[in-house]
């Protein structure tokens, strides 16, 4: 289950039954001499860790795209950590507003920029 030091364990793909829609990943990954599940939200932030597959992917089936309703943080070299809205989530990119300044440009992030990105304030 450990990935090859320096990779990122794969990511399975968890969709909606009804629709087909992409509501997370999952990776099985070693942690602390147990083995995991962990749910990303589809663009692989991080969002929780369970004891088994089935429970990971029905707190995806449940939560996955809620928590993108939700308030989210960014951390930008010029203005810090900020609180922003997702406006739209895709798999390689994420377009924001800032929270405090809903007049202000959206702006996207993709790539290793998608790491700038986190639930909470920390």
């Amino acid at each position: 289950m450990t990935p090859s030091p320096g990779t990122a364990p794969p990511r399975l793909p968890v969709h909606r039954p009804h629709d087909g829609e992409l509501v997370g990943r999952l990776s099985a990954e070693r942690r602390d001499g147990a083995d995991v599940w962990v749910a990303h939200t589809l663009f692989g932030v991080e969002l929780a860790t369970f004891g088994g597959r089935e429970e990971a992917a029905g707190f995806l089936h449940a939560r996955g795209l809620a928590v993108l309703a939700e308030r989210w943080w960014w951390t930008s070299p010029e203005e810090g950590r900020v609180p922003v809205t997702l406006v739209e989530a895709r798999p390689d990119a994420v377009t924001f507003r800032l929270e405090l300044d809903p007049a202000s440009p959206l702006r996207t992030v993709s790539g290793a920029a998608l790491a700038s990105l986190s639930r909470t304030p920390d």
